[in-house]
């Protein structure tokens, strides 16, 4: 049986949404760990929650973005600037909100190293995707 060309994009798509979201979940829960953790060190001290509010709302919108980006189909389906638009949206809340964990005493490489990891998984999950698709139909051009 041979697997048409749509058939084949299609399945691999799929796959790659079920498995950038089992990514995005590992991840989540790895930065919601760290952060829970570094919140109780923080409770024995007093500390600002406007600080705190900032850092999740920064930290909420370099997810989102993040994920519409890279996660969904805006880099598959070309739609490139929309994705630039989003990648850099990332980047600034990441920037705010590593900022503010700095102000709570968060430890700044850790939070580095988990958005660099994440970022790096998910661009490496579209990449195997492009590559598996490019050597799928590179016989056929």
């Amino acid at each position: 049986m041979v697997v048409t060309d749509r058939a084949f994009v299609t399945r691999n798509v799929a796959v790659l949404r079920e498995a950038q979201n089992a990514l995005n979940v590992a991840f989540g829960a790895i930065l919601s760990a760290y952060v829970g953790v570094s919140l109780t060190e923080i409770d024995n001290r007093p500390f600002d929650h406007a600080v705190l509010a900032r850092f999740f709302l920064g930290l909420a919108v370099f997810i989102l973005c993040l994920c519409l980006c890279v996660g969904s189909s805006v880099i598959l389906r070309g739609d490139y600037r929309l994705g630039a638009v989003f990648l850099v949206l990332a980047g600034g809340a990441a920037a705010a909100a590593h900022h503010e964990a700095l102000v709570l005493g968060f430890e700044g490489a850790i939070l580095r190293i988990l958005s660099a990891c994440w970022v790096v998984g998910l661009l490496g999950s579209n990449a195997a995707l492009t590559a598996i698709n490019y050597i799928h139909h590179r016989n056929r051009i």
